[in-house]
């Protein structure tokens, strides 16, 4: 099967490599990550430790069977410009942080299938990207339905050793992660930490928090789910990884606060964390 990752950096780079032990495997990314992919290959280190020689570009050429985003919940619209110069009706996962992606992907008429993972991922230098945590795969068609699509695909991805389960309730899921990431990733953001700290028994009370407001807006909307607990075991399992919103603040890009944690801004641990992260985004 032919696999383009659109937004090849940590987590795309990752996906990408494993993928392509089965499938004819395109990473999309750019500036040093795509020189030195297309010089000396990819190496991931940690979870798996190898040197993945794969095609990458800078743009979309189409053409493929399945196109796997994993840009910044922001950058979406961006890319979706993109991917249109070159969309020909392949179905469109997309493993994204954030609430609201799936609409605007629909939006622009692509054929998305919502996927939930919490794998934890690193980009340490150009061409080198740290797996740092195995986490849950889940995708799912937006109506629930098991559809032979996703059952293929999921196959295909566990065969090359990426654990994935279809699920019927995936846009649930997608809220469930969106909360947990609301847990994790602006407070290691703030403090300066990879995700294991947050078991620390101080900074806990702040996830603690955090998670119960979570829980309460989900609760609102009819989804029930401990995500305190949640939390603290996505915390365990990726322990050494540094958070996507940890790795944009040293690198001095914009967030994706505004996904992840606007959702439950309603809650004051919430809002302190929305607009301390939004301070440092200055």
């Amino acid at each position: 099967m032919k696999i383009a990752v659109f937004g090849a950096g940590s987590l795309g780079s990752v996906l990408g490599a494993i993928l392509s032990r089965k499938n004819d495997v395109l990473l999309i990314t750019r500036g040093e990550h795509l020189r030195a992919i297309q010089e000396n290959g990819l190496r991931v280190e940690g979870m798996v430790n190898d040197l993945f020689h794969i095609d990458a570009l800078d743009h979309y050429p189409g053409g493929f069977d399945l196109l796997i985003l994993t840009v910044k919940a922001y950058q979406t619209e961006s890319a979706a410009e993109e991917i249109k110069k070159q969309y020909d009706g392949e179905p469109v996962i997309t493993f994204q942080n954030g609430v609201g992606v799936v609409d605007i992907l629909k939006k622009y008429g692509f054929d998305v299938i919502p996927g939930v993972t919490t794998m934890g991922a690193t980009r340490t230098l150009p061409g080198v990207v740290m797996y740092a945590g195995y986490g849950d795969t889940f995708i799912g068609e937006e109506n629930g339905r098991f559809s032979e699509r996703v059952i293929h695909f999921a196959e295909n991805f566990t065969e090359c050793g990426l654990r994935v389960e279809v699920v019927n309730d995936i846009m649930e899921r997608r809220w469930v992660k969106a909360a947990i990431n609301a847990c994790i990733n602006p407070l290691t953001a703030i403090m300066r930490v990879p995700n294991g700290k947050l078991a620390d028994k101080e900074l806990v009370e702040i996830v603690k928090c955090v998670a119960d407001e979570c829980s309460a807006v989900l609760s609102d909307m009819g989804i029930y789910a401990d995500v305190f607990s949640l939390a603290m075991d996505v915390i365990e399992k990726t322990a050494k990884n540094r958070s996507s919103m940890l790795q944009d603040i040293e690198m001095g890009r914009k967030t994706e606060i505004d996904f992840i944690t606007g959702p439950f801004i309603q809650g004051m641990c919430n809002k302190m964390l929305y607009h301390m992260v939004k301070f440092m985004e200055k």
